[in-house]
């Protein structure tokens, strides 16, 4: 016989038993479904399948990678050049953002797995963006109005976070205005597609700040530059000292800090009387006592230091004045707070408690 009709028969066979049995051929492997509202409810796609082989097809399952997305398919046999449509819902009912989900489809073809995806942006409905984004700024959402640094040390520098999302069906590109001298933000996406979150990093530089102890700084939010809405965020720091480079020398000639009293008791006073007080405090040790900081939140105390830097065995005199027209309630409850450069005792609180009589 000749070898070239062997061959060519040979050929023949291998082709034909290659393309042998089921194939599946997907017409779409992928569907995006774009940004839609979470009020529009459950969307579906369907990815149809072309059975090209010679055997009928089966399709075994078909599994999802989350309970959010519900594949459907036929169990009956797919006839060759026949086709079949497995439908794959998505609810985006308490989810918006960005998704991206997949389906594992089972077959009884070569290769038997096939791996089917949707993705898309839910625009999250009013009522499911109040839980996870309370805060409004128009048609952008804050996670919260409050962002804590925790503690920083003097000359360091730390970062927090604040999450935001835009609900519109426009991108936007948000801004942060009023920032002091020692911060800056960084806003990932500073383009915000329609649906999707935003993350503004805020960048404490403690060693260009001369605050010390817990400071508190107002910034404003908005949703674009030239945009009438802004939503106030605080940004809350405790700045500390740092002794961690205190050589054993050094902190036997450190200064150490003594208050004449840690108490001011006004007693029973009447609203509308202001009293004052003296409180000295000390350095009985041997390098000078810094004082960073003296201060209280209450707005009905008001304190002055007449010196910062006092030499050791040398004293200096903080004044507290109390004016109870300021107290919003029938007691006084405040403390002042006296940071030093004090390494054992960088941080003295006073009380300051009265009751006020009507």
């Amino acid at each position: 016989m000749n070898p070239r009709y062997l061959l060519l028969s040979a050929c023949v066979a291998i082709s034909a038993t290659a393309f042998a049995g089921p194939v599946a051929r997907w017409k779409s492997v992928s569907h995006d479904f774009g940004a839609f509202d979470e009020d529009m409810g459950k969307v579906t796609s369907d990815f149809v399948v072309v059975n090209d082989g010679d055997a009928p097809m089966m399709i075994y399952a078909a599994r999802a990678s989350c309970g959010c997305t519900v594949p459907r398919f036929t169990t009956d046999p797919i006839a060759p050049g026949d086709s079949a449509v497995i439908k794959v819902t998505y609810d985006p009912t308490g989810r918006p953002g960005k998704f991206s989900k997949k389906v594992k489809v089972e077959t009884n073809c070569d290769p038997a797995q096939n791996i089917l995806t949707i993705n898309g942006v839910v625009i999250g409905a009013s009522n499911t963006l109040r839980a996870r984004f309370p805060i409004e700024a128009g048609n952008l959402k804050l996670r919260n109005k409050t962002v804590t640094f925790g503690d920083i040390r003097k000359g360091g520098t730390k970062t927090a976070f604040l999450d935001g999302y835009n609900q519109s069906n426009d991108t936007i590109r948000p801004v942060v205005t009023g920032l002091p001298a020692y911060m800056t933000v960084s806003t990932n996406p500073e383009a915000v597609p329609p649906g999707e979150q935003v993350t503004f990093t805020f960048f404490y530089n403690s060693a260009r700040s001369s605050e010390w102890g817990m400071t508190s700084d107002v910034v404003n939010v908005s949703p674009a530059v030239k945009s009438d809405i802004s939503q106030p965020v605080e940004l809350i720091a405790i700045v500390n000292e740092d002794f961690s480079r205190m050589t054993p020398e050094k902190r036997e000639r450190a200064p150490k800090v003594a208050l004449s009293t840690t108490a001011i008791d006004l007693g029973k006073t009447a609203v509308g009387t202001r009293n004052d007080a003296e409180i000295i405090i000390e350095n009985f040790g041997k390098d000078p006592l810094i004082i960073r900081k003296v201060s209280s939140l209450d707005p009905a105390v008001e304190v002055s230091v007449n010196k910062t830097e006092v030499k050791g065995g040398s004293q200096a005199k903080i004044k507290v004045k109390t004016d109870t027209r300021k107290c919003d309630s029938d007691i006084i409850n405040a403390r002042i707070t006296v940071i030093t450069n004090d390494p054992d005792r960088p941080v003295s609180n006073i009380r300051v408690v009265g009751e006020l009589l009507k």
